[in-house]
């Protein structure tokens, strides 16, 4: 029988950091085609598209962080980066969750971060590496509310310490 899902929401700590690199992105945007009009007419049009098609991906992937919340179902933590990347973890395979408590160990090649432009506030430690990371054995993520993660995990017989 397959349990319902439990989300966690993950939104609120990244998305207004990254809702001002979009307004950045925009000015950017207009200072460029200015410039280019004035000195290369040819290019500025080119340029501009292209500006402009990386401003309108940018808002696509702002959007995705409120839909798609992080995600436990069926045995398996689904962690999501927006649209841009996930990675599904059987819960076999984490040994701990824990506090960040050193930036180090965030910035460690062992350490995968999905929280762009923000401070993870929990680690997952993984039993073994992911499979094709092979150094990868913690993900660093940011949860809007992670005590409610860490209740629903260690009801899961995940470690949590409190």
């Amino acid at each position: 029988m397959t349990e319902p899902a439990v989300t966690f929401d993950n939104h609120r700590g990244v998305v207004p950091m990254l809702g001002v690199f979009a307004g950045l992105a925009t000015i950017e945007l207009l200072v460029v085609h200015l410039m280019a009009a004035t000195h290369w007419p040819r290019l500025a049009w080119p340029l501009t598209a292209l500006n402009l098609a990386s401003v309108v991906w940018l808002v696509q992937w702002i959007t995705s962080w409120k839909r798609l919340p992080h995600r436990l179902c069926d045995g398996v933590l689904r962690l999501n980066m927006g649209s841009m990347r996930h990675i599904d973890l059987r819960l076999a395979e984490i040994a701990a969750i824990r506090a960040v408590s050193d930036g180090a160990e965030i910035k460690a090649r062992t350490t995968r971060n999905l929280v762009p432009v923000a401070w993870p506030n929990r680690i997952i430690d993984l039993k073994s590496a992911l499979p094709g990371r092979k150094q990868v054995r913690r993900i660093a993520i940011r949860l809007d509310d992670p005590l409610e993660f860490d209740r629903a995990l260690r009801d899961q017989g995940i470690s949590v310490p409190c």
